[in-house]
């Protein structure tokens, strides 16, 4: 799709755009506090992506990984480039509970990513939330701070 297409569709649709106190938010230097928080809700015993290198290691070896990861992260935001290896990932299979396991059917793909990624990941997750709400219907109500999706049903 050409980039002319792309931008008349965006016109039309109206879609709207970021103020630039919210791209501020967005593309500020992350800070050691942002990264140590994102660390530290990553869960322990996970499968580690193709870097193997796991969540606990992140956790145990902050001091040494920390202002490393602090430059790649915040180059990141500065350059907008992935590091390659972000884009890969281990695709594997997992039965669902109690049924034939040998009908394929029966089996739900993930995706093992490396967990530097993950961090990066949490900590713009992190941003966007303090910007979502005015982007989202009223009645989008799951998975966002503050609001339940029970809400939806008290307004049925």
């Amino acid at each position: 799709m050409s980039e002319e297409k792309i931008k008349q569709y965006l016109e039309e649709e109206n879609i709207p755009i970021l103020t630039e106190e919210e791209r501020e938010i967005l593309n500020k230097e992350i800070t050691k506090e942002e990264q140590k928080e994102a660390i530290s809700k990553q869960k322990n015993n996970k499968t580690p992506g193709t870097d193997r290198l796991s969540a606990e290691l992140y956790k145990t070896l902050g001091e040494i990984f920390d202002p490393i990861l602090l430059e790649i992260y915040n180059e990141v935001l500065t350059e907008a480039k992935l590091p390659m290896s972000w884009r890969d990932a281990y695709i594997t299979l997992i039965p669902k509970e109690s049924v034939d396991i040998t009908h394929i059917k029966n089996y739900r793909p993930i995706s093992l990513l490396n967990a530097n990624y993950k961090i990066f990941m949490n900590i713009m997750a992190e941003r966007l939330k303090k910007i979502l709400s005015r982007y989202l219907h009223t009645d989008q109500n799951g998975f966002l701070p503050i609001k339940q999706i029970k809400n939806n049903t008290r307004t049925v």
